[in-house]
């Protein structure tokens, strides 16, 4: 098997597991607080699961490039993750593990765009291997924080049924 098709297989699973973590994060309900959660938070479960579509589009459309070496179709993804990494719906927590992880992504987006204006596929394919374990772990991250403010959320019994 040939170093591309060891990395072709490798960004298919990381887009496979960025999808599952993307729509585990779409399918967790929202609680509401002061601290933790921005004040847009509201936001309906409907907008949000469209909004993580919108990450797997994008994340899709760049894994795509990747894999057919279109550096416009590349650098286009990640400048669409990047401007939604900026978004209000972005962040549902606000503390400061969540925008580390948030600017880290950020970065790496940046990255990814600077590999495909050099062309440079090897670079834009370990830059978007980072930019996924960075989903991966910042969706584990908020799952365990949004979990335990649900179970300490006062008149939220429902949540330990």
């Amino acid at each position: 098997m040939s170093p591309l098709q060891k990395t072709g297989g490798l960004l298919a699973l990381s887009i496979v597991l960025l999808a599952a973590w993307t729509m585990g994060i779409a399918d967790d309900d929202k609680p509401s607080g002061k601290d933790d959660v921005p004040p847009k938070a509201a936001t309906s479960k409907k907008d949000l699961s469209h909004f993580m579509r919108l990450k797997l589009e994008a994340s899709s459309k760049l894994l795509e490039g990747l894999a057919i070496e279109d550096y416009a179709m590349i650098k286009e993804g990640a400048k669409q993750l990047n401007k939604m990494s900026t978004e209000e719906k972005w962040r549902v927590t606000n503390d400061a593990v969540y925008r580390n992880f948030s600017g880290e992504f950020q970065q790496t987006t940046k990255e990814l765009m600077d590999a495909a204006d050099n062309e440079n596929l090897d670079r834009a394919a370990l830059k978007w291997m980072d930019a996924t374990m960075c989903c991966i772990e910042c969706h584990r991250y908020a799952r365990g924080v949004l979990v335990t403010f649900e179970r300490s959320a006062p008149n939220n019994s429902s949540s330990l049924k």
